[in-house]
């Protein structure tokens, strides 16, 4: 932080003061906080200060007040704000509680976090803070504050997953955000997290985090949402552009808003700038991820689960059948999504086809377990390369290469639940559209065993490497014959290698219809009694 006490007094996190409504307290740690053991002032508060805002000081025991929806409101989406205070103090209103008003609004469960900050020795800590602004003391306090407050972050959000259920939200929506020293707090759980501290998403509001600790970006960083004013007066503005650059260097998911005016520590308050209106921004960017729209109730019975390949984490989704009988054999669906439904979610790949499986007809008459699993943003399911400067795309495919490792933890991951499972070995099936129907393609000549039928949607595969291994499985391939995306001609080949090799085959090719020939393909009377009908010697 600058050394410039003047700037720290006119910027630092003022607000209105408001009366806290009662809500709920949780003890973030069971015993004493790892690291502060020897911690025994009682937390306080202060109205009166330099800041002109009601104030939260020595933290000793962090706690997450909750604020919830009203009943039938929530959309599952949690966040965990952490207010600012130069790590000696909390802006407990306008960083904290008026936030969580403002977003409880739009169904988002939030947890306002008072993380551990430096010791105060009076009842004024902002006067405290003021006398020893940049200098050697302020220096080692918040050295040795901000590793337990960035700590008390990745706990909170690990308490929040933990139970989600209880909070009525989803376990992988659950963001954390944070301002000026809450920012710290929000970017330091980006780096060396773990399955389950990892935030979903993250939203650095005019944080303090230099260059310097900026760690290694994870293969699975979670989407960022950045927001600061170019005038900030501790010249912090350069923290954000910097963190938000590595984002994109790291080719992940990232959103800055950079204020000309606005200053520093605005948070909810009204200044007259457009800056009073920056978290109506935040929730324009919670909408474009999909966090303020609630899951789907209609896909509940499609399980939550995590599949871990070779270091990687594949999330899925599981549907077992109704009144499932572990004494009875049941077939297997592999599902594999398209490209516009990759990511972390744990959701999207649910939005084409899942509902076909849930229907009572289907359900009845097919009792099977389906497997859903959802492919990361940066990979695909099979090994293609992809030109997207025509239409439609130029379309390759080499099955020479090392295939990507979310297919094989697919094909592992269906394995793993035929030996878990009630399977029925002999009726395996897989099927998938577009970049999933080329991960279909690309599975059956990899396992060449497994499946008993293949139904791949709009995809296309290595015509040149296809050979007599895949003739155990039987084909049923579907296409729109306009499709701008992915080149009819793609299936129209595949299926005459299939006939070239004699494999069992059907082909349907809609005129006129686009890249969503899956519609077509689903509302087929036969698509799953054709599937069904398939079994391996």
């Amino acid at each position: 932080m600058k050394n410039t006490a003047s700037a720290f007094l006119l910027c630092m996190l003022i607000c209105t003061s408001n009366s806290v409504a009662q809500q709920k307290v949780i003890q973030l740690y069971d015993g004493p906080p790892p690291g502060s053991e020897s911690w025994t002032w009682s937390e306080a508060e202060n109205d009166s200060n330099l800041w002109q805002t009601k104030v939260v000081y020595n933290v000793s025991k962090p706690t997450l007040t909750v604020f919830a929806p009203e009943e039938g409101k929530a959309n599952g989406t949690a966040v965990i704000i952490a207010p600012g205070g130069a790590f000696h103090a909390l802006s407990i209103n306008s960083e904290g509680f008026d936030a969580a008003r403002w977003l409880v609004e739009k169904g988002v469960t939030c947890f306002v976090l008072k993380y551990r900050v430096a010791r105060s020795y009076t009842n004024d800590p902002v006067k405290e803070v003021t006398a020893k602004w940049g200098k050697k003391e302020f220096e080692e306090a918040n050295a040795a504050t901000i590793p337990l407050a960035i700590a008390d972050g990745r706990e909170a959000i690990a308490y929040v997953r933990k139970h989600a259920d209880q909070f009525n939200v989803v376990s992988n929506r659950i963001g954390i955000m944070g301002f000026s020293a809450g920012g710290t707090v929000t970017s330091g759980t980006l780096f060396d997290y773990t399955r389950s501290n990892r935030p979903d998403f993250a939203a650095p509001i005019y944080p303090y985090f230099p260059k310097g600790m900026i760690g290694t970006i994870g293969q699975d960083a979670p989407p960022l949402f950045i927001l600061t004013a170019s005038n900030d007066g501790l010249g912090l503005a350069s923290h954000s552009i910097d963190l938000y650059s590595a984002w994109l260097n790291a080719k992940k998911d990232a959103e800055l808003h950079m204020y000309a005016r606005g200053d520093h520590g605005f948070g909810m308050k009204t200044q007259n700038l457009p800056t009073d209106r920056w978290i109506e921004r935040f929730s324009e960017w919670l909408d474009v991820q999909g966090l303020l729209k609630a899951p789907d109730p209609a896909l509940k019975p499609y399980l939550r689960k995590e599949f871990e390949s070779a270091g990687n984490i594949l999330p899925y989704r599981i549907l077992y059948p109704d009144n499932y009988d572990k004494t009875k054999k049941y077939p297997l669906i592999l599902f594999l999504h398209g490209a516009g439904e990759r990511g972390s979610d744990n959701e999207k790949q649910l939005v084409h086809g899942a509902k076909l499986f849930l229907k009572d007809e289907n359900r009845n008459a097919y009792p099977a377990i389906i497997l859903v699993p959802q492919c990361p943003e940066e990979s695909y399911w099979a090994a293609v390369r992809i030109d997207r400067s025509i239409q439609p795309y130029r379309i390759s495919f080499d099955y020479n290469e090392k295939p990507h490792w979310p297919l094989v933890a697919a094909n592992e991951l269906v394995k793993k639940i035929i030996n878990e499972e009630a399977v029925d070995k002999s009726r395996i099936y897989i099927t998938g559209l577009s970049m999933g129907a080329m991960g279909t393609f690309e599975s059956v000549y990899r396992y060449p065993d497994l499946y008993a039928a293949a139904l791949p949607i709009c995809g296309g595969g290595d015509t040149k490497l296809y050979d007599k291994r895949v003739k155990k499985t039987a084909f049923w391939l579907f296409h729109g014959a306009s499709d701008s995306v992915v080149d009819v001609k793609l299936s129209r080949e595949m299926l005459a290698k299939l006939k070239s090799l004699k494999v069992k085959n059907k082909y349907s090719e809609y005129p006129g219809v686009d890249h969503n020939s899956w519609d077509n393909a689903f509302a087929d009377p036969e698509f799953l009694s054709w599937m069904f009908a398939h079994k391996s010697k």
